[in-house]
């Protein structure tokens, strides 16, 4: 009797549930420990536990606060997608701390990510990642982002509707796929190749001359010192 009534004061007085979908809500009660009801202090150990399961095995940021005595509150939100990414046939998000997961139109906030797709042709692993839920990034976020800082605001990286990255002569090479009205570009870049230079504003321009001179071109960045041009 002493034990019953021990646990009943200690039982759980109020929790909230702050997500932005039903189906993390649904999750989070599928796995939430049923000793927390009856011994809240549990929760100062099992909120951890919570966190790890569902940010595992959901896109989502898991944040638990004890707001008073006996009274907590879980907070969930949707990862945000930086970038995109298809890799092995399927279409990845990717956070901007390198978390990954299957993209699922609509179960998560990716207005960051636009509509830009980064494709992958090959990347050496040392070991194949587990691919379930979420995972930590096996592709360089670092090399993304470096790319990102340096080119966004021109406006053929604006025009890009896809770049494809890969390793060619020990370089990373990136193809761009552009668009502006009906013409068709692609941007063949190597960025190691003009060190020093305004690459990002040599490409502008040439871009900017080749809207107003219409036609589809190859614009070849990969030579040093010169930019090829040629009919796509």
């Amino acid at each position: 009797m002493y034990i019953r009534d021990y646990r009943y004061w200690f039982a759980l007085d109020d929790y909230q549930i702050k997500a932005q979908s039903q189906i993390m809500e649904q999750r989070l009660w599928e796995i939430f420990p049923k000793r927390c009801l009856t011994f809240w202090p549990y929760m100062y150990k099992d909120a951890q536990g919570i966190k790890e399961f569902l940010e595992r095995d959901m896109p989502v940021t898991v944040e638990t606060e004890l707001s008073w005595t006996g009274k907590f509150t879980t907070k969930i939100e949707w990862l945000r997608a930086w970038v995109k990414v298809q890799w092995r046939g399927k279409i990845w998000c990717i956070s901007r701390d390198g978390k990954m997961w299957e993209d699922h139109p609509g179960r998560q906030n990716d207005e960051d990510a636009g509509r830009l797709i980064w494709k992958v042709n090959e990347i050496e692993e040392e070991e194949p990642p587990h691919i379930d839920g979420v995972f930590k990034s096996p592709l360089s976020t670092e090399v993304i982002a470096s790319f990102i800082d340096e080119f966004r605001g021109y406006k053929w990286f604006d025009a890009a509707d896809e770049i494809t990255w890969e390793r060619r002569e020990g370089m990373d090479l990136f193809i761009l796929k552009l668009s502006s009205g009906t013409q068709k570009f692609e941007l063949q870049l190597q960025r190691d190749k003009y060190k020093g230079q305004e690459i990002g504003g040599t490409i502008e321009d040439i871009f900017s001359r080749l809207i107003n001179e219409g036609g589809n071109h190859i614009i070849d960045a990969t030579y040093e010192g010169k930019i090829s041009l040629r009919k796509l």
